[in-house]
């Protein structure tokens, strides 16, 4: 006997015929994500979702009455047609169960599923074919109940249009035989292939994660360059045009930061109240800020947040990050959105190995290559310069072949020698104030050494969001060792995008004169950010992250924080054996 559990969904089924992938994606990894397809077929449903109506049995004896009917006029109730909302069956034969979203009697013992459906019917004006297959499961499990069905039919919401087809037998095997599909599918360990330029993408709300272009896309070209040595340093693109931009170019939810100290987080109508302190030297009213406008949460050193604000960001899948006062990123809390187990194993299978090796190669590699375009943007006018970049370059090609972590780690610690050396009279250039006394930290010892180390908690914060998405284990890196409470995959992540959004940042931060030397606290050797240089630098942040680039892939724009999530799912398709080797990401 089947357990309710093992009981497949017919509204699964129904995806399965639309597109297999979406399928595995919801079943199997147990993610999904809403667009405005699914908000407006939520709001299309809101009635038909609501149980009611009468129930009659096929014996004719009537075992569900409304509110309505009474004693008096119960044997007129049975003569007429009746109609049941929202009622849930299940079949064990089958292995199905669904929720109907409307059964009416169309008279002499004869019943009709109807489903309701946001968009619109074929061209043809006929049902769609996952709609059909849907509809006749639907039929299937009424007539296993002893019902009569001859027709089934679904209203196109968009259309305003009834479709009525002829239930045959024909479309009871086609339907059979989804369901022995849809199971061979769930149980296979790696997804279905995804699907090549079709018309099903656009709309799909799992595209951001599903990525089918850019999978369809990476194969190909790893495929036409297999065997091939790359002859520079940086990386092959695909045609351009070749690639469809799906996903949005940035996320229209912002970021929240809250530093005052002894502030208070609340819930109110469903939005986020910040209370300043009482006694504050600069007091102001309250804030509210709709939950749903918010992407992330950051509390930064003594903010207080109440149980009930707490429960609503993760019910809501709003993460909550915690800062020290300084910017020491302590963790997060989250809800149970990170259901990718078979993710993570496959991520611990590849560590140590080959697969782990051939990641590390790749980021340390892009590392460089986006160190290098950094100097070449904006310090080429230096003495020496040039030198540096063309060691640089060098020590692009030795990091892509080197033979072991090890070797890695000294290419890396090479490069970065030279690097900061060059970047250190570039900040001096405007002042000496900021001119770097190597890189250091715990704790900085000069102000442009504390506002990298501010920029790379903000960004290592943003780099566990996106791995911890993808269905990684933020603790386990391919690169960077395993270290008690060290998020070392997202230190992989951030690696190639350190000189891009952070470094890049401080510079113009310090040419703009956002930052000031009197804007830094001087303790001792260690040298910390007053609360106007952390204001101005997480403005500087955010700013950083909305920008637009160019992929250097993909061909389409879209933001940092955008490249960031990609780039943490395609490492996770890697991982799965979806491709051969993980995506560079290197500017020009």
């Amino acid at each position: 006997m089947k357990s309710d559990d093992n009981l497949l969904p017919v509204r699964r089924i129904n995806t399965f015929v639309f597109c297999p992938r979406l399928c595995w994606l919801e079943q199997v990894e147990g993610v999904f994500l809403d667009n405005h397809h699914t908000l407006e077929g939520s709001h299309v449903h809101r009635r038909v979702d609501k149980p009611g109506g009468t129930v009659k049995p096929p014996n004719g004896n009537s075992s569900n009455k409304t509110a309505a009917n009474d004693t008096s006029s119960e044997a007129t109730a049975e003569e007429q047609p009746w109609h049941s909302r929202s009622l849930w069956l299940a079949h064990e034969e089958l292995g199905v169960s669904g929720k109907l979203d409307l059964v009416e009697d169309t008279g002499e013992g004869v019943v009709m599923p109807v489903d309701t459906k946001k968009g619109k019917p074929t061209p043809e004006g006929q049902l769609w074919p996952a709609d059909r297959v849907q509809l006749t499961l639907q039929a299937m499990l009424l007539e296993a109940q002893g019902y009569n069905v001859t027709q089934i039919a679904a209203w196109y919401h968009s259309a305003r249009k009834r479709v009525v087809e002829d239930l045959s037998d024909e479309m009871r095997q086609q339907a059979r035989e989804a369901i022995a599909q849809t199971q061979a599918c769930i149980t296979h360990q790696s997804p279905p292939p995804p699907l090549e330029d079709a018309p099903q993408c656009k709309g799909c709300s799992l595209q951001p994660i599903c990525l089918p272009d850019e999978l369809n896309a990476l194969r190909a070209q790893q495929t036409n360059t297999e065997g091939e040595k790359e002859k520079n340093d940086t990386t092959p693109s695909t045609r351009s045009g070749s690639i469809r931009r799906i996903i949005p170019v940035r996320d229209d939810a912002l970021a929240l930061y809250v530093q005052e100290a002894g502030a208070r987080i609340g819930l109110s109508q469903g939005c986020l109240k910040i209370t300043p302190r009482k006694g504050s030297d600069n007091p102001s009213t309250p804030q509210k800020v709709g939950l749903m406008q918010l992407s992330q949460i950051n509390l930064m050193g003594g903010v207080q947040m109440t149980t009930q604000a707490l429960q609503a960001c993760l019910r809501a899948e709003r993460p909550v990050n915690f800062f020290s006062t300084g910017g020491w990123y302590y963790g997060r809390a989250t809800g149970t959105n990170n259901r990718q187990v078979h993710v993570r194993i496959a991520q611990f299978a590849a560590f140590p190995g080959p697969k782990a090796l051939g990641v590390a190669r790749q980021l340390v590699a892009d590392k460089i290559a986006n160190c290098r375009v950094m100097l070449r943007r904006n310090a080429t006018e230096l003495d020496n310069t040039e030198q540096e970049i063309l060691q640089l370059k060098r020590l692009v090609q030795k990091a892509s072949q080197a033979e072991s972590p090890e070797t890695l780690l000294g290419l890396e610690g090479d490069a970065a020698r030279r690097y900061w050396s060059v970047f250190s009279d570039l900040l001096a250039r405007d002042h000496e104030t900021f001119r770097m006394l190597g890189r250091n930290r715990r704790p900085p010892r000069d102000p442009s050494n504390a506002m990298l180390s501010y920029g790379y908690s903000l960004l290592v914060k943003d780099c566990t969001i996106a791995v911890t998405n993808a269905g990684l284990d933020p603790f386990l890196g391919m690169y960077h060792t395993p270290h008690h409470g060290r998020p070392s995959m997202a230190l992989d992540l951030m690696e190639p995008f350190r000189p891009l959004i952070v470094d890049s940042m401080v510079l113009l931060m310090i040419r703009r004169s956002e930052v000031q030397p009197d804007d830094f606290i001087i303790t001792g050797q260690a040298v910390a950010l007053k609360p106007r240089a952390r204001k101005a630098l997480i403005r500087a942040y955010e700013r950083r992250m909305d920008e637009l680039i160019t992929h250097p892939v993909f061909g389409y724009r879209i933001s940092y924080r955008q490249v960031l999530s990609i780039q943490a799912r395609l490492l996770a398709r890697m991982l799965l054996g979806e491709l051969d080797a993980m995506p560079a990401f290197r500017t020009r």
